[in-house]
């Protein structure tokens, strides 16, 4: 990877294929992703938090595979999903931060000159011929906004749900059809029975806050593991099908 800020007028040659964006993700067990998200990733994947092994931070992500450099959604050819995270859609581009002539910092749109989404064949490119910015970047210019605006709200999300004690680790123990054992932990998710004995005054503080309705679409979300189990199996039935007819 080699970032660098965006320029229009040295970028604007470039082509892209914003479909080779999802190829990117095809070894991601984990994508991180923003409170904003947590409605419409609870329908598809599991919603889970991690620490940073460097801050001890946590993060939300959507869980894609039962173990590392696994993606049990990746068909081959494109995220097999109703809902493709918004930090997949953005790449190559990513947000950076550049020194400002007073000694702030601001947000800088860069992009990955290595990314495999650039190529000659792309149909994309940030602008148009009269200069001005494509359709497609704008897209971009918004999806990351989105990932920006986002950070606010879900660190505030996080740190009243440590605040209220409601992270809990969670840990796997998976059989799968052929009998191989699975074992996932290092993953927290929102204790529903430490949820569930909030005092009225502590609910009522979630629902002013508006973090009801996320803490509701993190616990719904973990039933889609079962959908994870499911992929799995399937992937090593096909795996198997594939080796038998190979013998």
């Amino acid at each position: 990877m080699h970032l660098v800020e965006l320029s229009r007028a040295e970028h604007s040659e470039l082509k892209i294929n914003p479909d080779l964006a999802e190829a990117s993700a095809a070894r991601q067990h984990l994508i991180p992703i923003v409170a904003g998200e947590f409605r419409k990733a609870a329908i598809q994947y599991p919603i889970v938090f991690a620490k940073n092994p460097e801050t001890g931070r946590f993060a939300p992500f959507v869980l894609n595979g039962l173990e590392p450099e696994e993606n049990l959604f990746w068909s081959g050819t494109k995220m097999d999903v109703a809902y493709v995270p918004l930090n997949i859609r953005r790449r190559p581009f990513y947000v950076g931060v550049a020194d400002t002539s007073n000694g702030a910092s601001d947000n800088v749109l860069c992009i990955d000159v290595e990314s495999a989404c650039l190529t000659a064949s792309g149909q994309k490119s940030i602008v148009d011929a009269d200069g001005s910015d494509s359709s497609y970047l704008k897209e971009i210019l918004s999806i990351v906004g989105q990932l920006v605006d986002g950070q606010k709200p879900t660190s505030s999300f996080i740190n009243t749900a440590l605040s209220l004690d409601l992270l809990c680790p969670i840990v796997l123990d998976i059989v799968l059809e052929d009998g191989k054992p699975l074992h996932v932990e290092g993953l927290y998710s929102i204790d529903e029975d430490r949820f569930r004995s909030l005092d009225q005054d502590k609910v009522a503080r979630l629902w002013n806050e508006g973090l009801l309705d996320l803490i509701y679409s993190v616990i719904i979300s973990t039933g889609q593991i079962f959908n994870l189990i499911r992929l799995r199996n399937e992937r090593e039935s096909l795996n198997r099908a594939w080796r038998d007819n190979e013998n």
